[in-house]
């Protein structure tokens, strides 16, 4: 049965299935998450499951009711999403009307609303009755990564669903079949996605190896024999101002390496870090830093990352990073 192809969160998966099987499966529901985790897929299944023509509490995925949820073409489920911006309020006026309408040809009516944190705040509090009340006959799933951003009077009226981060073997086991990746690219990129599926599959491992060599070469430079002209330039690509769409993801890179750097530092498993395929060159690495500098370092590159929101002197920032990861006091 196709909702046992549902991998990680086994624990939220059998709740719904029982709750869905008694007849107690709330009507206002809100799945919370990191982005790329089975939120909106489990969405589609319950929303299968409520409209399946050969099956009940469960579905087949092969009937034409179930194969028109699949292609967003079933007048019974609504998947909605910011329009602009925002989700605006004339989409929840009339969602409100909707999902008072009978099904027009299955069992239930289920509407998604996706990335449910960019309600403005007109149409989150046009949609609070419906939530409170809404009709038997309908569902509505909020889905969203940033629960703390919507209204508690949103928040309150849900029932929510705190979904985890999916393992690294299960975003391999998933991988597997959606990609021709080597093994090792589904390792690297298992281990890289913060348990994310999502992420898993629209990242170039070839790319991000790229990028991260790049990093990788900032650390080594870094390293003992510290040289601030040598560090500079190591760094060169990642604070070029003609590579701006590339800071975002070679900081993240850089985060990741100083945080396998800690971990090895301390005595951690090549199994226990991200990189684990750059055990070797990591582990030596990590010798030829002190705790003091990777955690000044860590504290540095986070208040440079958080100063590109708000037009912090990058350059600046950066020096400090360079000479806190050298060893040097930015003050000297």
């Amino acid at each position: 049965m196709p909702f046992d192809d549902f991998l990680g969160n086994r624990s939220i998966l059998e709740t719904v299935r029982n709750q869905l099987a008694t007849g107690r499966l709330r009507h206002s529901m809100l799945f919370a998450g990191v982005t790329g985790i089975g939120k909106w897929t489990l969405a589609q299944f319950i929303a299968k499951a409520c409209n399946c023509a050969r099956l009940q509490n469960d579905f087949c995925d092969s009937c034409p009711s179930c194969e028109r949820i699949s292609d967003n073409t079933h007048p019974d489920v609504r998947n909605l999403a910011p329009d602009g911006q925002f989700i605006k309020i004339d989409q929840m006026r009339g969602l409100s009307r909707e999902v008072f309408f009978r099904p027009f040809e299955g069992r239930r009516r289920v509407f998604i609303i996706d990335e449910a944190e960019r309600f403005s705040d007109e149409s989150a509090n046009s949609i609070l009755k419906t939530l409170e009340e809404p009709p038997d006959t309908s569902f509505l799933i909020l889905i969203t990564s940033r629960p703390n951003d919507l209204l508690p009077t949103i928040r309150s009226r849900c029932q929510m669903y705190r979904f985890a981060p999916l393992s690294a073997n299960d975003i391999e086991q998933l991988m597997q079949g959606r990609t021709s990746y080597s093994p090792g690219e589904r390792q690297l990129l298992a281990r890289i996605a913060g348990g994310s599926l999502g992420r898993a599959l629209t990242v170039d491992p070839a790319g991000y190896r790229m990028q991260r060599d790049e990093m990788l070469g900032v650390l080594e430079a870094c390293s003992r024999d510290f040289l601030y002209a040598n560090a500079m330039k190591a760094a060169t690509g990642w604070l070029d101002k003609r590579k701006q769409d590339e800071f975002g993801s070679k900081t993240e890179i850089l985060f990741t390496l100083l945080r396998d750097l800690f971990h090895l530092k301390a005595g951690a498993e090549p199994s226990a870090i991200m990189h684990a395929d750059l055990y070797a060159k990591l582990h030596a690495l990590s010798t030829k830093y002190s705790f003091g500098q990777l955690t000044n370092a860590t504290r540095s590159l986070d208040h440079l990352e958080a100063g590109t929101r708000r037009n912090l002197n990058r350059g600046l920032a950066a020096d400090q990073f360079i000479l806190h990861l050298g060893g040097v006091s930015p003050s000297q």
